[in-house]
């Protein structure tokens, strides 16, 4: 009898505390972690763009019960920061020329946001505001006094920057694996800038924002291309003096071969 009661109570302790656990794990909140398929990017002469992967999972994931809706991502992929100006142009005396310009100070150089649904059916449109999601909601920094007002600049900007796939929008690029995993993956076209890019991942659940999480990778050019590079951004004198110095010779190379006896 003794026995008996003491391999119970032995029992009893040893599944008191996984149920504990078990049902603190059912309380934590939903944690989205993430992460990407490469974190470096190398540049070279035949480079041709690159897809890069972003994927994830879901911790502390419930599974939906009725009155509870399905997880929903948003994935953002942003470039290094630099200004731009955008110009009109205008037709005068038969020629085409630049006119009134518009200076937005800190554009992306690469955008994309990838979703599991249409933007608006996973938040509304004051949470994507907050948080910067879509084109219509990027922050291109504050515009310079005394300039003209927008009057279709930004638009164009962006336009231009999606034909160039530079800017990048798809609600439909996100799928989940199972209950709890997920991807989406993105072009990087072979004019991509070269810098820092970060990820943001947000998960979404009836249009509230359990978690985020952020990544980052590096883009730079390597070889023959970064030296050049670098000799045109910090030297820039002596990179148009070695321009200008190399087409002379092409030139005399050229005369040379098919000058007449």
């Amino acid at each position: 009898m003794m026995r008996t009661a003491l391999v119970l109570a032995l029992s009893a302790a040893a599944l008191w505390p996984q149920g504990e656990v078990h049902a603190n794990e059912q309380a934590r909140p939903e944690q989205v972690q993430s992460d990407i398929s490469t974190r470096e990017i190398s540049i070279q002469s035949n480079f041709t763009g690159i897809e890069i992967v972003l994927f994830g999972s879901i911790d502390f994931s419930r599974g939906p019960s009725p009155d509870e809706g399905p997880y929903d991502v948003i994935m953002v992929i942003r470039g290094p920061n630099q200004p731009v100006v955008v110009r009109r142009k205008e037709r005068a005396a038969g020629l085409w020329v630049n006119g009134a310009s518009k200076t937005f100070p800190s554009v992306p150089g690469f955008y994309a946001v990838l979703a599991s649904r249409p933007f608006r059916a996973v938040a509304s449109e004051d949470s994507l505001k907050a948080l910067g999601i879509g084109f219509a909601n990027l922050d291109l920094g504050n515009s310079e006094q005394g300039e003209p007002a927008d009057d279709g600049f930004r638009a164009n900007l962006i336009r231009l920057r999606e034909d160039h796939w530079l800017f990048q929008e798809s609600d439909d690029a996100v799928s989940f694996i199972g209950r709890s995993l997920f991807r989406g993956s993105v072009d990087l076209p072979v004019n991509v800038p070269i810098g820092r890019y970060t990820t943001q991942v947000y998960l979404f659940r009836d249009g509230k924002l359990l978690s985020q999480n952020q990544s980052s990778l590096q883009v730079h050019k390597v070889g023959f291309e970064r030296v050049v590079y670098l000799l045109a951004l910090r030297h820039p004198f002596i990179y148009g003096l070695l321009a200008v110095l190399m087409a002379v010779i092409a030139g005399f190379a050229a005369w040379a071969v098919f000058r007449k006896e």
